[in-house]
């Protein structure tokens, strides 16, 4: 193995690229030097961060600012609005799209029959809505999860004679009921529980707070799709330690917008597509990783998009709890042509990326000295003694067998700031250079735009004349 400079063509950065590391092994200078060769060349980048804290955040602003991309920076931090862009998941996608997006709040667990019914009652309103031709937000579907007003609503003003009409008012005559006072027909809020609970207490988080103020634009300053086209730098803080499910569960939400905007750009033409690669930098990947993200490894590549996840152990791509599974994990590793490893203390992680880089064959050499002395008694004295012979041989022997190109224990042994690359032109040991980022005065000074006013649903703010009317 030897230690030389790493050079990645564009081609070969498309094909996406593995990190590893422990704690502490260098990965936030390499992520640095990473960030700082994209803006060089003029390159977009999503940089997806477990730490939400301003010192990160001032940070990536300092690093643009040194190559006077300050103006192409956007940040999304759903914890701390005063400090964050405006962003809504919501907006591109199809009702398919957008049911699976959001039933991912509740994961792959829980009773079938429960998730089934949310997951069509979603479709309904998601498919109506998008009919519409208006956009919507969180907000609006925590509404319209719980509230008689909002459904009735969207049957007066969604237009008639279409399919998507028909499914929602199946959907809502499911969930009539007779009133025992009146005998009219109203919707019954234990039906209503019972399709959306689960789901209506997960989307509220992003309903209300610091996140309803960056999640709710129906004209957000940030749109995936048009951030990769025009090669905009995009931040993404997650407060995995304060607010670890939510934090999660946003971060599957925006990787769902993320293969949407992919699907996209696969059909678009060239001159569309990002240029020079466009970088995603999946920090704490394991954290948020689910089964239905392996298709975007196989496709980003033709939409000219690196991914490019950080993780800690190996084993974490196989998370049973986090719903992974051996085979997704062999899809993520399968689909990453190169592989960076700084230092790790897994030892089974160690072993693993041995096995990763691979085999090759060796000459062992080995040889043998042998020397023999006789001796006999001599004429005179019984006591004296005399050589009688000397011999000395000499053996050499040479065989040929495979050999780790990189053992366990190089990966163990690394100091921080090495690391070794793994890919198709070879084995190779790397030292990180030390990025200087510059100073930032610890000031937070991102560019905001005001956005031009779109209409919406706006349920939520119409929810008081529901409340007053009863219509």
């Amino acid at each position: 193995m030897s230690q030389s400079e790493l050079f990645l063509p564009a081609n070969l950065l498309s094909m996406h690229c593995l990190g590893i590391a422990a704690t502490g092994g260098g990965k936030s200078n390499f992520l640095n030097l990473v960030l700082k060769q994209q803006m060089m060349r003029g390159g977009g980048a999503i940089h997806i961060d477990g730490k939400n804290n301003k010192t990160s955040i001032s940070d990536f602003l300092a690093l643009a600012k040194q190559h006077n991309r300050w103006h192409d920076v956007r940040i999304i931090n759903i914890d701390e609005s005063s400090l964050s862009n405006t962003y809504n998941p919501l907006l591109r996608g199809d009702a398919e799209e957008l049911t699976t997006r959001i039933m991912l709040l509740i994961g792959s667990g829980g009773d079938s029959f429960f998730r089934s019914q949310a997951s069509k009652g979603l479709g309904a309103i998601s498919g109506i809505v998008k009919r519409m031709g208006i956009p919507f937000s969180f907000a609006d579907l925590s509404v319209l999860m719980g509230s008689e007003g909002a459904l009735r609503y969207l049957l007066r003003e969604a237009p008639k004679d279409t399919r998507e009409y028909a499914d929602f008012k199946m959907f809502f005559d499911q969930l009539l009921e007779t009133d025992r006072r009146t005998g009219a027909m109203i919707v019954s809020e234990k039906k209503l529980q019972h399709t959306f609970g689960d789901l209506l207490g997960r989307l509220s988080a992003y309903a209300r707070g610091q996140a309803r103020d960056v999640l709710n634009a129906y004209n957000p300053e940030v749109d995936l799709l048009e951030a990769i086209q025009q090669n905009l730098l995009v931040y993404v803080a997650l407060p995995m330690l304060s607010k670890a499910e939510v934090a999660t569960d946003f971060a599957k939400i925006f990787l769902s917008d993320l293969r949407t905007a992919v699907g996209q750009l696969q059909s678009a033409p060239n001159d569309e597509k990002p240029n020079p690669t466009f970088l995603c930098l999946l920090d704490e990947f394991s954290s948020y990783a689910m089964p239905t993200l392996a298709p975007l490894f196989e496709q980003a590549r033709s939409a000219n998009i690196c991914l490019f996840p950080f993780i800690q152990t190996v084993s974490s791509l196989s998370d049973k709890e986090r719903g992974l599974s051996l085979d997704f994990a062999q899809k993520i590793i399968g689909n990453t042509w190169n592989k960076i490893s700084f230092v790790l203390k897994d030892p089974e992680s160690c072993e693993q990326m041995s096995k990763m880089a691979g085999q090759t064959l060796k000459e062992f050499v080995s040889t043998s000295v042998s020397e023999n002395i006789g001796f006999a008694s001599g004429d005179i004295d019984a006591s004296g003694v005399r050589t009688s012979n000397r011999g000395k041989g000499v053996s050499t022997s040479t065989r040929t067998e495979y050999d780790a190109v990189a053992r366990p224990e190089d990966f163990s042994n690394l100091k921080v700031g090495e690391g070794i690359y793994m890919g198709p032109s070879g084995v190779t040991k790397i030292k990180v250079p030390y990025v200087k980022l510059g100073s930032n005065n610890g000031e937070i000074d991102f560019p905001r735009f005001r956005m031009p006013p779109v209409p919406g649903l706006a349920v939520a703010e119409k929810y008081h004349m529901f409340s007053a009317t009863g219509s």
